[in-house]
């Protein structure tokens, strides 16, 4: 049985009193600015704080206002006093933005931990009103079922045959094994955030970067972004698999340069964004 994860995001009581927030509500149309900041909070809820273009606009204003369902000048607008505060970032060169108040407001809970949250709190509520022990054998027949429920629920999260647990945060630990192995310095993990909603493991992931160590040369990895990583994943997995890398197994003979992918640079980049405005 699959294991859903929900996500939220939390407001502090003084959300509203904070310096930013109340400089964007004096500004004209501030409060519209406001609930779409909101709605961008909530869309990358689920992503670790990251929005990503996706093309189907002619820039991400347009994604998001179509996403969203609101006028496009007001999102450029949001977006233009966001990027002013440093309220949002762009982890690389393109239109993917990281939204730097997300970590602090998101909340996520998987299923199985809400319906034992949600059962205690019937307890709480049983206990108050009898203002005595539950001794019923009824009662004590639904903790069991309660109890063997979360246990069916929780199994497929840790892999047949293995002892450890999956990690809380797969993404951060992916970009733990990124710049270990490629010796970059980057500090947001969202843009793995893609690979995670596409049920990429940690230790699928670190097979690739083991390849990629192998046989690429240290020019190649220096100069390759983390969005062509992203980007390219599939591409590089099948490559390593069939070279041997899998399961956190390596070939016995590496070939160190052999292998070496084609690089899109800043200015393919560049190029390739203002044929999309175009």
């Amino acid at each position: 049985m699959a294991n859903k994860k929900y996500f939220w995001i939390k407001l502090r009581p003084d959300f509203f009193n904070d310096p930013y927030i109340k400089l964007l509500r004096r500004m004209a149309g501030g409060d519209t600015y406001t609930i779409i900041y909101l709605e961008m909070l909530i869309k990358s809820a689920s992503t670790n704080g990251m929005i990503y273009f996706q093309g189907a606009g002619k820039d991400i204003g347009e994604e998001l206002a179509l996403m969203l369902d609101e006028n496009v000048e007001d999102v450029r607008a949001l977006l233009a006093y966001l990027e002013a505060k440093k309220l949002i970032t762009h982890p690389e060169i393109t239109q993917d933005l990281f939204l730097v108040a997300s970590a602090d407001m998101t909340g996520s809970e998987v299923d199985s931990a809400k319906r034992v949250r949600e059962f205690r709190e019937r307890q709480k509520q049983k206990a108050l009103q009898s203002n005595n022990e539950v001794t019923n054998s009824n009662d004590k027949l639904e903790i069991e079922k309660e109890l063997e429920i979360d246990k069916e629920l929780d199994t497929p999260l840790i892999p047949q045959g293995e002892k450890d647990e999956v990690p809380v945060n797969p993404a951060k630990d992916m970009l733990e094994i990124f710049n270990k192995s490629t010796n970059h310095k980057l500090r947001n993990y969202g843009v793995f955030g893609q690979l995670v909603m596409k049920n990429i493991s940690v230790q699928e992931f670190q097979d690739v970067m083991n390849y990629i160590t192998d046989n690429w040369t240290e020019d190649i990895i220096a100069k390759t972004p983390s969005t062509t990583y992203v980007k390219k994943f599939d591409q590089y997995s099948d490559t390593a698999s069939e070279l041997g890398y899998r399961d956190g197994k390596r070939p016995k003979k590496p070939t160190k340069g052999k292998q070496e992918p084609k690089i899109a640079t800043n200015a393919d980049i560049q190029q390739q964004q203002k044929k999309q405005q175009s």
